[in-house]
């Protein structure tokens, strides 16, 4: 039979599992907060989410090195989908994240997760899918992104996301 660790000891490996637990929770703050800045309108804020030296990768969608130029990208980002859709006067865009999965290492970690977002225009909306990777570091007792990656997994009218 094994002998079991002495009480400083248990407290040191409890303390330990604490941390990691803490740690993981505010990384999971972290991704929450991007979709309900953007839920809320508040595409302006999205930049203090970052490094300094960030990259943002979205694909087609577009791409932005450092915490300025990510935060100019996602205050500019309604007007371009506008912009970019004929029968738009207005856009309205709604993101939920789901399946939530990170690995801590010291002051980095990574991460991923699921998406699904509606984005609708005056006459049409559209169904999005995909998934999200990330890498976060821990700068002055906070996590931030470091780098985010989209893998869309689709894009489809709402009225074919249905069978019509």
């Amino acid at each position: 039979m094994a002998e079991e660790p002495d009480l400083a000891t248990q407290v040191k490996v409890l303390a330990a599992r604490v941390d990691e637990l803490e740690q993981a929770r505010a990384l999971h703050e972290l991704r929450n907060r991007l979709p309900r800045l953007i839920n809320d309108d508040a595409w302006g804020s999205v930049g203090e989410l970052f490094t300094e030296d960030a990259h943002l990768d979205y694909g087609d969608v577009g791409r932005a090195d450092g915490r300025a130029a990510i935060a100019a990208y996602f205050a500019g980002l309604p007007g371009r989908i506008d912009a970019d859709n004929p029968v738009a006067s207005g856009v309205l865009v709604k993101q939920f994240v789901h399946g939530h999965d990170v690995e801590i290492d010291g002051d980095r970690a990574t991460g991923v997760c699921f998406f699904e977002e509606k984005v609708v225009f005056d006459r049409e909306t559209y169904l999005v899918a995909g998934k999200f990777t990330d890498s976060y570091a821990l700068v002055d007792g906070r996590w931030l992104f470091d780098r985010i990656t989209l893998t869309p997994y689709w894009v489809i009218p709402h009225d074919r996301g249905h069978g019509r």
